[in-house]
Order: C-alpha cells, then sequence, then structure tokens
C-alpha cells in the first residue's frame, strides 16, 4: 500500500473545543466514557485521533465506525497502514506481522465491510494541522517527522512516508529537534507513561490497550 501524502488542513473551532486522542486501538467503549466525563459535545466539539485505530482492543470496527463522524478526525496509523497492505493488496510479511499484533478480529467480521474500511483508510490523511482558537498551529502525524519543516510533509517520498509511521527514532534518542514552520507536533505509535514533551513534539499515546487511561489533549 502506498502512503498517500495528503496534508488535511483544519481552521479554527469556532463552535466548540478541539481534542487530539492517543492510539484509540480497539477501545471505543473506554473512549466514549472519557469523552462524556470531559462534557464532550458531538455537536460542536472535534477529536482528532493520532492513528491505530484498530487491533489489541475488543472493538476494531465500532472504531472503524468512527471515521462515519462528522466531529472525528484521524491520520493514518502503522496498523490501519498493515491492515490495508495485508488484505487488500495481499503482502504476505505484512499480513504476518498484521495478525501478530492484533489483526485476528478480522476473521469474526463482516467481509462485506472490508471493501469500504479499506478506501476508507487509504483516504485517510498522512497529517493533520489544526489552529487553536488562540492561533497556535498543532500537526498530529502518527509516529514520527524527522525533518526539518512541516512544510516537508506533503513532499515526502514514499520511504520518508513510510517512516513518520513506523519510526520510533526521535522517540528512542528522546530527540529535542525543533521542526519548523509549526508550533506543535503531536504524536502517538509510543508508549509513555504521561504526556511526554521533547522539542516541540508531544508524545500522547498511554497504551490503552494495556488498560491505561487514554490521554485526550485540548488544543488551546
Amino acid at each position: 500500500m502506498k502512503i498517500k501524502t495528503r496534508l488535511l488542513r483544519l481552521s479554527a473551532n469556532q463552535l466548540g473545543r478541539d481534542f487530539v486522542v492517543g492510539d484509540i486501538h480497539g477501545h471505543v467503549e473506554k473512549l466514549h466514557q472519557q469523552l462524556n466525563a470531559l462534557g464532550f459535545d458531538f455537536d460542536k466539539d472535534r477529536l482528532i485521533c493520532v492513528g491505530d485505530l484498530i487491533d489489541r482492543g475488543p472493538q476494531s470496527p465500532q472504531a472503524l465506525a468512527l471515521l462515519n463522524e462528522p466531529w472525528f478526525y484521524s491520520v493514518i496509523g502503522n496498523h490501519e497502514h498493515l491492515m490495508v497492505s495485508a488484505m487488500k493488496y495481499k503482502n504476505s510479511e505484512h499480513r504476518m506481522t498484521w495478525l501478530g499484533h492484533g489483526g485476528e478480529w478480522i476473521a469474526s467480521s463482516n467481509p462485506g465491510q472490508w471493501a469500504g474500511w479499506f478506501e476508507q483508510i487509504e483516504n485517510l490523511p498522512l497529517a493533520i494541522e489544526v489552529t487553536s482558537p488562540t492561533g497556535v498551529h498543532y500537526g498530529v502525524i502518527h509516529a514520527d517527522f524527522p525533518y526539518q519543516s512541516w512544510k516537508e510533509v506533503e513532499e515526502l517520498e514514499d520511504d520518508e512516508a513510510l517512516r513518520t509511521i513506523w519510526s520510533r527514532a526521535s522517540f528512542q534518542k528522546r530527540s529535542e529537534q525543533v521542526v519548523q514552520d509549526i508550533d506543535w507536533i503531536i504524536h502517538g505509535h509510543n508508549v509513555h507513561e504521561g504526556e511526554l514533551v521533547l522539542g516541540n513534539r508531544i508524545y500522547i499515546d498511554q497504551g490503552a490497550y494495556l488498560g491505561n487511561p487514554f490521554i485526550i489533549k485540548e488544543l488551546v
């Protein structure tokens, strides 16, 4: 599966609040519980996911159904990439990897839904850029962005785009690199106890599939 280097730009939410949530991994009921505790207004507020909607949790089909909701947005994660590569494009290596990392739920799903899921995943943006009510510019991309300027996001080569949804290098090195032309970049993919800030990156995956609560960060 070729990753589309598409950047989705969202203007400031004039009606409500914007939040970003870490990897959902099929824990939709838990997500709704936390949103309700925040007083999330489904008519006015928006939620952006850092990717990895599926696998490891009990509600992957329900997680994909979130893509039909007008208040929900997501970038593509490596688990979505694996699913389409394995199931639609018959990549046997990716199939083995995916099934070994939570993709076995597909066997009990309705095959009639698969084509629709594949299309939705292939149309997910690689990155989302959103402006807060105070004028702060946030970028959301799944795993990493080891490049100098956020403006490069729509110009990445295939291997570079794959790196942004797979790489743990910046996280593991605890890189303090500041990416230019964006105020903050928010990542998931790398599990950490609590929010981690390095340079102008914010890592918010706390491992909901491990029993931990989601980090749901309001953009201010």
